[in-house]
């Protein structure tokens, strides 16, 4: 990913609590697969998640 800073969690351990909308309420996503894994980032609060 862009920023190795940024926290990137697994969707397993910290499921959505609204299906398709981030914690913040936002459900616009940057996606994308790195490595095999598909990573979505919410473009409201940047957090990122590996579905």
């Amino acid at each position: 990913m862009e920023n190795h800073n940024e926290k990137i969690v697994l969707y397993k351990d910290e499921p959505d609590e609204n299906a398709g909308r981030c914690e913040c309420g936002n459900n616009i996503f940057k996606s994308r697969v790195l490595d095999g894994k598909f990573y979505r980032k919410c473009q409201e609060c940047g957090k990122t998640k590996i579905v």
